[in-house]
C-alpha cells in the first residue's frame, strides 16, 4: 500500500464568548501585533529612511573656467578665463592660455568616464601655486532625476618654482541631505560659470570681488555638489617661461548617492518586517496555546474528530 493523501484529526475546545479561553486567544493575537510592531522599531530595521543607489553620472564640460597662477609675491598673479567680461575687469592680471578638453568614453556606453583638461601659459613670471575651477553639467537619470552645474576645484602650491602640475582624481557627489526619490531635483541648474554673460556678477556667480574663498563657500553651501577628489597631485620644476596644468577628472561608473525612499516603498518594507517577525511570534504563541488547551488550564467543552457525534433527538 502507498500513502497518497494525509487527513489531521483535530481535537476542538469550545468555550463562552465571555470567558477565560476567549480572553486569552485575545491577548494572544494583540500581544503578536504589538510585539511585531515593537521588536523591528526597537532593532531599527522597521522603516526604511534611507538608501543607497549606484549609478553612472553624465557628466559633460561646459568649457567654462576660471584659473589662477601665482607668483613669489602678492600682486605677481596671473589669471584666465573663459569668460571675457572677467579677462576685461582684470586685464592688468590676465595671461593668454592654450586650452584643450576632451572626453573619454572607455566602455562606449554614451557617458564620459574621464574628462582630459590641458592648459598652457607663456611668458608668465615663476609660477609657485595654481587655483583652478572648472565648471561641469551633472546629470543622473535612472533611479534617482538629478540635474545640476557642478564644480571642480583644484589648489596646489609649491616653494620650488614649476613648469607643469599634473592632478589625477575622481569627481564626486557630496550631499548633504538624502535626495527624494524620483523626484526631479534641478533647484541648482544654473551656471556658476556663465561665459555668455557680459557682467563679472552674472559671469561669476556667489562671487565677492572675484575670491576663490567665496566662490567655493556659496558652492559648498548648497544641499548637493561636486568635489575633485585629489589623490596624486605631481610638481615639475620649470624655469619659470612656461607652465602647464593637465588635469585629469575620472567619473565614478559606480556613484553612491543617498536617497530617501518613497512612502509607499517605506512601507512595503515595512510590511515584510511585521510579517515575518508575526509569523515567528505566532509559532511560538501556537505553541503556548497546545499546552494550554491540552493540559486544561482553562475550563473548555473538547470535542474530537476521533469520536462519533451522538444523536440528539
Amino acid at each position: 500500500m502507498v500513502q497518497v493523501y494525509t487527513e489531521h484529526l483535530c481535537r476542538r475546545h469550545y468555550s463562552p464568548f465571555i470567558s477565560d479561553a476567549v480572553l486569552f486567544r485575545i491577548f494572544l493575537l494583540f500581544t503578536n501585533i504589538a510585539l511585531s510592531l515593537i521588536l523591528p522599531v526597537a532593532t531599527g530595521a522597521f522603516w526604511k529612511r534611507v538608501k543607497f543607489v549606484h549609478e553612472q553620472p553624465l557628466v559633460r564640460y561646459t568649457e567654462d573656467a576660471l584659473l589662477l597662477f601665482e607668483g613669489a609675491m602678492p600682486g605677481q598673479e596671473r589669471i584666465w578665463s573663459s569668460s571675457q567680461a572677467v579677462n576685461e575687469q582684470f586685464s592688468d592680471f590676465f595671461i593668454p592660455a592654450s586650452i584643450q578638453a576632451y572626453e573619454e568614453d572607455v566602455n562606449f556606453d554614451g557617458k564620459p568616464d574621464a574628462i582630459r583638461f590641458n592648459a598652457k601659459v607663456q611668458g608668465t613670471s615663476p609660477v609657485f601655486g595654481v587655483k583652478a575651477l572648472l565648471q561641469f553639467h551633472y546629470e543622473i537619470s535612472d533611479d534617482v532625476i538629478l540635474k545640476f552645474f557642478g564644480l571642480a576645484y583644484a589648489a596646489h602650491t609649491s616653494a620650488l618654482p614649476g613648469g607643469e602640475l599634473y592632478l589625477d582624481g575622481e569627481l564626486e557627489l557630496r550631499q548633504l541631505t538624502p535626495i527624494t526619490d524620483k523626484k526631479f531635483n534641478g533647484e541648482f541648474d544654473t551656471p556658476i560659470l556663465d561665459s555668455s554673460q557680459s557682467e563679472v556678477a552674472e559671469a561669476v556667480r556667489g562671487s565677492e570681488v572675484l575670491q576663490f574663498e567665496s566662490i567655493v563657500k556659496s558652492y559648498l553651501s548648497r544641499n548637493y555638489s561636486t568635489t575633485f577628489i585629489d589623490r596624486y597631485p605631481v610638481w615639475k620644476p620649470g624655469a619659470g617661461n612656461s607652465f602647464m596644468l593637465d588635469w585629469n577628472l575620472r567619473i565614478p561608473t559606480h556613484q553612491m548617492i543617498t536617497v530617501r525612499p518613497q512612502v509607499i516603498e517605506m512601507l512595503k518594507f515595512a510590511w515584510i518586517q511585521f510579517l515575518a517577525t508575526f509569523i515567528a511570534i505566532w509559532f511560538f504563541f501556537h505553541w503556548l496555546q497546545i499546552f494550554v488547551f491540552r493540559y486544561r488550564i482553562f475550563d473548555t467543552r473538547a470535542v474530537s474528530d476521533v469520536q462519533p457525534k451522538t444523536q440528539r433527538f
